[in-house]
């Protein structure tokens, strides 16, 4: 949602192989995940295993009746906000966004707007600049092409928004 890219559309069917091309059997069973850009509760429900994601964040199984959800806060979870390539693809759509304002201060209270659902103070908006700075920096030192350091530079800056405790949990 936060990126632009949340496909708000009822779901629709999946996109099944098709049935003269099935092979399966109890040795070679149908496992396929299909990527979506819609709400997780439009996402194909694997019987025989769970869906990644959804396994990773505590989803109902879906094997049985579930009224009540497990919450846990694991390592994994941690490590799949700050290095999945879904995170870095929609930091990148998000960051996009954001060079859409003319100036740090803009992009900046944009982002803590969008992401956080209130305003950045004047602390938040100078630790902005100075981690866009210091990335910008050190992408100069990397065979990343210039024209890329600005977009990659508020695209970490966007991962940092999205792996703090203020983005993930509601108080």
């Amino acid at each position: 949602m936060v990126s632009g890219r949340l496909d708000s559309s009822p779901g629709e069917g999946h996109p099944f192989p098709a049935v003269n091309t099935w092979g399966y059997s109890q040795h070679n069973p149908f496992m396929a995940i299909y990527e979506s850009t819609k709400r997780s509760v439009y996402l194909m429900t694997p019987r025989l295993g769970r869906h990644p994601f959804l396994a990773l964040f505590d989803g109902a199984d879906a094997n049985a009746s579930t009224p009540d959800r497990a919450v846990t806060t694991v390592p994994t979870q941690a490590l799949f906000w700050m290095n999945a390539p879904l995170l870095h693809e929609e930091s990148q759509a998000f960051a996009g966004l954001l060079l859409g304002e003319s100036d740090t201060k803009a992009r900046t209270e944009l982002a803590y707007r969008t992401a956080l659902a209130r305003r950045p103070d004047d602390a938040e908006i100078a630790a902005c600049r100075s981690f866009v700075d210091r990335y910008r920096t050190g992408l100069k030192a990397t065979d990343t092409p210039a024209e890329q350091h600005e977009l990659l530079a508020w695209a970490a800056f966007a991962r940092t928004l999205f792996a703090s405790n203020e983005f993930l949990y509601i108080d």
